[in-house]
């Protein structure tokens, strides 16, 4: 899920945006709709981008260094893992 959050994070100002799309795309088809209406009241939760920066003590530009620093590395993982699963033919759609 951080993979995709911070690639939608990268290209916006949101951090609700991002982690809706990602919760979305990696977790909500495995969730009922108790959960899933949960997770979407948890979101108004979250910090702003600018708040998030603030307790990281990063700024804009050394953060997306950061970010895509980690998508470029766990690019290679997920993509073992991935291909872990279907040589187990337990599918990647987890």
């Amino acid at each position: 899920m951080f993979f995709a959050c911070f690639d939608f994070l990268l290209f916006g100002n949101s951090l609700k945006d991002p982690a809706t799309k990602a919760y979305a795309q990696v977790f909500a088809p495995h969730h009922g709709w108790a959960i899933r209406k949960a997770v979407a009241a948890g979101m108004y939760a979250l910090p702003t981008k600018a708040q998030l920066l603030q307790k990281l003590n990063e700024d804009e530009p050394s953060a997306r260094i950061q970010m895509q620093s980690y998508i470029t590395a766990s690019a290679p993982v997920i993509l073992y893992i991935d291909k872990l699963f279907l040589s187990r033919e337990l599918g990647v759609d987890w």
